[in-house]
């Protein structure tokens, strides 16, 4: 990565996110212009800009970054874990600091509509305060079963996603089917705490599906 001389700290931190974020899983040449306020940034690949911004190809150079990355808010906490303590970890989570309930969609609810991973919803104790619910698909692989559910939390925590908003009945019906992380909201923070409890995550954009024409299965929260 090059960087021009001159920015901000803010502004350099916010463009190296934005960067990271937007094209981790499509790697080539970028031109990056942070804007004036230093809130947002500008990418575009060398083919949306005009030849005498194309970047030649970047000298060969190695790093060491482990030490950064071993440092940072977001490395797993107790080093790399198996999946399935993962998903231990991921039900500890849901259960001790959100107050939330993850459960398998009942048996009788199958089949499912084709692509269903999990419902999310929030459920309301006998105060009236929510609580999270996950209704998770259990015969999905292990590792698959903990980014979606990661994705879940992060959803049901009110994390933004593509503008979507839950249907008249307060429920999210997400996909199996995932994209790359391209930018904030709840499938980076989903990544993230996955990658924080020890699992390197896979693609966490999990698709949004419509609601089915039948119902979903039934959310009733027991104080």
């Amino acid at each position: 990565m090059l960087v021009r001389p001159g920015l901000s700290e803010h502004q350099l931190s916010v463009a190296i996110r934005s960067l990271l974020a937007r094209y981790i899983h499509r790697p080539g040449h970028l031109v990056l212009w942070p804007q004036r306020d230093g809130q947002g940034v500008m990418v575009k690949e060398p083919d949306d800009v005009s030849s005498d911004l194309v970047l030649a190809d970047p000298p060969d150079a190695t790093a060491d970054v482990l030490h950064l990355y071993g440092n940072g808010n977001w490395a797993p906490e107790n080093g790399w874990r198996s999946d399935e303590e993962v998903l231990t970890e991921l039900l500890k989570l849901a259960a001790i600091e959100l107050e939330g309930v993850v459960e398998d969609i009942p048996e009788e609810m199958y089949p499912l509509p084709d692509g269903l991973g999990a419902v999310v919803a929030a459920g309301y104790d006998g105060e009236g305060l929510a609580h999270t619910l996950v209704f998770l698909r259990g015969d999905l692989a292990v590792g698959l079963r903990v980014d979606l559910l990661g994705f879940c939390l992060a959803l049901a925590a009110g994390a933004e996603y593509e503008d979507r908003e839950p249907d008249e009945n307060g429920l999210f019906y997400v996909g199996t089917d995932a994209g790359p992380v391209c930018g904030p909201g709840a499938a980076l923070l989903g990544a993230l705490m996955v990658q924080r409890l020890g699992r390197r995550p896979g693609d966490c954009a999990f698709r949004l599906l419509d609601p089915p024409e039948d119902s979903a299965p039934g959310v009733e929260f027991a104080a």
